[in-house]
């Protein structure tokens, strides 16, 4: 059961990135891990195959993960306008590579990382602990302890479906940043408020059961929860196109390719590490697979830019 007592996050949230399901140990065949976010691929709808044979090797993409999303930690920093930036918080930093990314590209600023889990503070501080611009704390979304007034510069990128309440964690935010502020949240949301009552409940519930994740919130609810925070939006931009479009492909492929055997040899050639899944891992797979499919036609992965 996911809890909705903010003050207690963090072992539901654990369970979404140790591999404890299908999902998981498929992306982490292919390059999950330093980063923990699903990727910005090149070519979107009406596309999206493209992402799948630009080389020669048709499903080359696949095992190029870790370069997806990094493009993504880039396209979103790109938003933050960081070379105007001096103190910058990464809230739901994970294992800090996101954090350091933009630390070691704008040495002038000052870069701090959060986390719910200790662990992966701990993984963090181990990989990039000797970046003298960077720092890393465990803290909770729902209760910022910054100073008010702290930041000009905010990213929390594949974080915030974690938050039990995103109006809240509106709330904090603009307390901890400053005047002419800009902060960046790279999210999930219904495309509009009647897009959840229409969605299958059983395989919403998977998908939320998958990541750990509260109920998400539409475009227009979270664009009324800014404003009332007290801050503006300058932009309001739809990327499923280019992230969780092809992330289904992949996801859509992979599960149909598991349930023939020439297919299972051939993602074995691809990933090696995927030979570690068992039969019922492919069938909870290929299930996963349709329930992201429910949620993808609804809703729409966004990045929000709001300013002081």
């Amino acid at each position: 059961m996911i809890s909705d007592d903010p003050a207690a996050p963090g072992p539901a949230i654990g369970t979404a990135y140790d591999a404890s399901n299908a999902t998981f140990r498929v992306l982490r065949a292919f390059g999950w891990g330093p980063l923990l976010n699903l990727g910005y691929y090149r070519f979107g709808r009406p596309l999206t195959l493209l992402n799948f044979i630009t080389t020669s090797f048709v499903f080359a993409p696949l095992l190029r993960l870790p370069a997806a999303q990094q493009q993504l930690v880039w396209r979103s920093a790109a938003l933050l306008d960081l070379p105007h930036g001096r103190r910058v918080l990464d809230v739901g930093c994970g294992r800090g590579t996101s954090a350091f990314m933009m630390a070691s590209a704008f040495p002038h600023a000052q870069v701090t990382g959060i986390d719910v889990l200790p662990e992966n503070v701990a993984v963090a501080r181990t990989l990039y602990g000797n970046v003298s611009n960077l720092t890393f704390h465990v803290g909770d979304a729902m209760q910022l302890a910054f100073p008010d007034r702290s930041f000009d510069r905010v990213l929390c990128l594949e974080a915030a479906f974690h938050f039990a309440d995103r109006a809240h964690f509106l709330h904090q935010l603009s307390r901890v940043v400053g005047d002419r502020a800009r902060v960046v949240i790279v999210d999930f949301m219904w495309k509009d408020d009647a897009a959840h009552a229409v969605a299958d409940t059983e395989h919403v519930e998977l998908v939320r059961h998958i990541w750990q994740c509260h109920p998400f919130d539409s475009v227009g609810g979270y664009l009324r929860n800014a404003r009332a925070s007290g801050f503006a939006v300058a932009a309001c931009v739809d990327w499923s196109s280019h992230v969780s479009a092809p992330v289904q492909t992949v996801f859509e492929t992979v599960a149909a390719l598991s349930q023939r055997p020439w297919g299972r040899k051939l993602l074995f050639l691809l990933s090696p590490l995927l030979q570690s899944l068992s039969d019922d891992d492919w069938r909870e797979f290929g299930h996963a697979a349709r329930a992201h499919r429910v949620l993808h036609e609804r809703t729409q992965y966004t990045a929000l830019v709001l300013t002081r």
